[in-house]
């Protein structure tokens, strides 16, 4: 039987590719966005098989809830979840301002959440479901000019950890992806905001980010439809997927697995450097 797709952010980018991947598969999507009147062209290319719903992630919990409520009258069911809205803050820690800051957590983490107590209760009635929340490989190192994009997408790594204990005993699986640089429009646009403030004194430490940032906008090497067509075939267990188990966070692209990697050699070598001293702290009636 078709699985029915509910993705957030679906007027470009990842959320696009993915709901055109899993409708080339036959299942039916739920492709959603703040303004549904952006979403047109899909419906048009998959007639039947792609649906159009208004829902803005940084609503109110009684207008998602509604909002869901109203997609769960049209198609019956939710079987996939994949929460894709999001967008990058660029920026100094010290540059951000406090609504900056709390506005980037708003949509990348928040919305996230605000979507999840909408759906869940209908996916643990049916006592099945997959939950994707979108991290990034940014939640795995902070770097300059974009460290609280970067706090959002690990707090999303590490929530959704949580979350997939929290949900196993209901049939529901949840994993994090972890994308790499792919070419979208999500460093241009309003899909990257660059904070209003700009403190001189720090270039030296965060220029290299910003002209990094600049220089890959559509040049970035991942392709999203290879990518979209990864994440549905591991969603579902499909094609290149079957019979492989779900992990709790899911690199996509060659230059994810390389940051990763890099990452825990790093976490690694200070662990060791510092094992003896740090864990000299135990009382003294302790046991080693």
């Amino acid at each position: 039987m078709p699985r029915v797709w509910l993705i957030t952010g679906s007027s470009s980018g990842f959320g696009r590719e993915i709901a055109i991947a899993a409708a080339d598969i036959g299942d039916t999507v739920v492709a959603t966005s703040r303004y549904a009147d952006k979403l047109k062209d899909l419906e048009e290319q998959r007639p039947g098989q792609i649906v159009l719903h208004q829902l803005d992630v940084n609503g109110s919990d009684d207008t998602v809830q509604a909002q869901v409520a109203s997609i769960l009258e049209k198609v019956g069911r939710i079987d996939v979840l994949v929460n894709n809205a999001g967008y990058i803050l660029e920026g100094a820690v010290e540059e951000c301002s406090g609504p900056e800051a709390e506005a980037v957590f708003a949509t990348n983490v928040f919305g996230q959440m605000r979507v999840l107590r909408a759906v869940l209760p209908s996916m643990r009635k049916q006592k099945s479901g997959v939950v994707a929340n979108l991290g990034s490989i940014g939640g795995w190192s902070g770097t300059p000019a974009a460290g609280l994009y970067c706090a959002t997408k690990a707090a999303v790594a590490i929530y959704t950890e949580a979350l997939r204990g929290e949900l196993a005993p209901f049939g529901i699986e949840a994993t994090c992806i972890e994308p790499g640089y792919f070419r979208t429009n999500f460093l241009s646009g309003g899909h990257k905001v660059v904070a209003q403030n700009r403190l001189p004194e720090l270039d030296i430490a965060t220029e290299s980010t910003r002209a990094g940032l600049a220089a890959y906008n559509h040049h970035q090497p991942g392709d999203p439809a290879k990518g979209a067509r990864v994440i549905v075939e591991a969603l579902t267990k499909t094609g290149r997927c079957e019979g492989r188990k779900l992990p709790p966070r899911l690199a996509l692209g060659r230059d994810a697995v390389t940051a990763i990697q890099a990452a825990l050699a790093r976490n690694q070598e200070g662990l060791d450097q510092w094992r003896d001293i740090v864990m000299a702290t135990d009382h003294d009636d302790v046991a080693n």
